[in-house]
């Protein structure tokens, strides 16, 4: 049974579950979730949890060399059966928005489908599976305000999300260049080189600490959040100044720029 929830990545469930409350509570719903926002939040962990787990069917053959402990190459759970285990979580998910609102149904099936064109075929082109799985990351947080009915004043904290991912999956490719370059990924570390997918991490994070700032003055969240978000900014600019631990060091700033999230809303 671990093996398949391992395959979800539930930390990432988790951040998930979080973004779509700090987004519903920056649009006006209250600090303890209704019912509405609970099923949003479930469905976008069980969507999140299908989306890793098609990744890694699609992905076989590649993390026998990137990551040979993870489920389907270890042999822990069956390629098929991960497959038909990714798309039940797909589905019942996206059902489980059907007695929210229509534009949240839209969504939640939307994200689905470009998680499975992402894992398919998007992963494998230059900078555009980066940019679409970043995006989905920012839409956790306008997930919540779409819930509620008014997101428009979460996109500041959905672009920050999407700035700092950004970053982490450029990192990321240059971690997994030696099994992409296997099995002919056009990654932004094999087609442009090491050095230019570096600086292009560097600039998407740099744009992030930057644009950290912009919540404080908007008033969005106040000065707890500033005081919190600057520690997320310190870890980031380690993360330009460390290469060789800039995608470990942005997981760490992504989780402190959440804390930030989390205090802002709260006090």
């Amino acid at each position: 049974m671990r093996h398949y929830v391992s395959i979800t990545r539930p930390l990432n469930g988790v951040m998930s579950i979080i973004a779509v409350w700090i987004g519903s509570i920056i649009a006006g719903a209250a600090y303890i979730p209704d019912t509405n926002i609970i099923i949003g939040a479930i469905s976008v962990f069980l969507i999140s949890g299908g989306g890793m787990a098609i990744n890694d069917y699609f992905d076989a053959n590649i993390d026998k060399v990137n990551k040979p402990k993870r489920p389907i190459p270890s042999g822990k759970i069956k390629k098929k059966t991960a497959l038909i285990y990714s798309l039940a979580l797909f589905v019942i998910g996206v059902a489980l928005t059907y007695r929210l609102n229509i534009d949240a149904f839209y969504v939640a099936a939307a994200a689905s489908l470009l998680l499975i064109v992402y894992a398919a075929s998007l992963k494998k082109t230059m900078l555009l599976g980066n940019l679409v799985v970043s995006g989905l990351v920012g839409l956790t947080f306008l997930y919540g305000g779409v819930i509620v009915g008014n997101y428009t004043i979460v996109i500041p904290l959905a672009f920050l999300a999407f700035m700092s991912n950004m970053a982490r999956e450029i990192y990321k490719t240059i971690d997994d260049a030696k099994g992409d370059a296997k099995h002919d990924v056009s990654s932004v570390a094999i087609k442009l080189g090491i050095f230019k997918a570096r600086m292009i991490g560097n600039a998407f994070l740099i744009v992030a600490v930057i644009f950290s700032v912009v919540p404080y003055l908007l008033g969005i969240l106040g000065m707890s959040y500033l005081i919190v978000v600057a520690l997320a900014d310190i870890v980031f600019l380690a993360a330009v100044a460390m290469p060789k631990a800039a995608s470990k060091l942005v997981k760490l700033g992504m989780l402190l720029a959440l804390l930030s999230f989390i205090v802002g809303v709260i006090i």
